[in-house]
């Protein structure tokens, strides 16, 4: 046999191997930030992050650790201990600190859509309405 005859089946040989190869990608959802058009109000979408199920206040409570994320408290206990900067959202520690993404807190985490919500309320100045 030819040198090029060779190399032709050795060349369609491979070809035909990586052609045959299967690859599956595995694209993770993203979920969509709220419309940063709609108000985010403390009351109605923030405070529930925190009191869903027990989420937060299992532990973030009156007798718990600080700050203290139940509803009669939880404004004041964030805005007063400096854990929302209005100035630079994405720094704020109540938004970085369980943020999913995140190293820092060992315990109960934000999912992504719940920490989208918290950062677009802190961007829009974390008004307590």
């Amino acid at each position: 046999m030819s040198k090029l005859l060779i190399n032709a089946i050795v060349l369609a040989g491979f070809v035909l191997v990586v052609a045959s190869c299967q690859y599956k990608f595995i694209i993770e959802p993203v979920e969509p930030p709220p419309n940063p058009v709609d108000t985010i109000f403390f009351t109605q979408d923030i405070l529930p992050i925190w009191n869903d199920g027990q989420y937060c206040t299992s532990c973030h409570n009156t007798s718990g650790t600080s700050p203290d994320l139940t509803p009669d408290y939880a404004y004041d206990e964030i805005t007063n201990s400096g854990l929302v900067d209005t100035q630079n959202p994405s720094e704020s520690v109540i938004y970085k600190l369980p943020h999913p993404d995140t190293e820092t807190h060992s315990w109960k985490k934000y999912s992504g859509s719940q920490a989208s919500i918290l950062l677009q309320w802190i961007e829009q100045g974390a008004i307590d309405n």
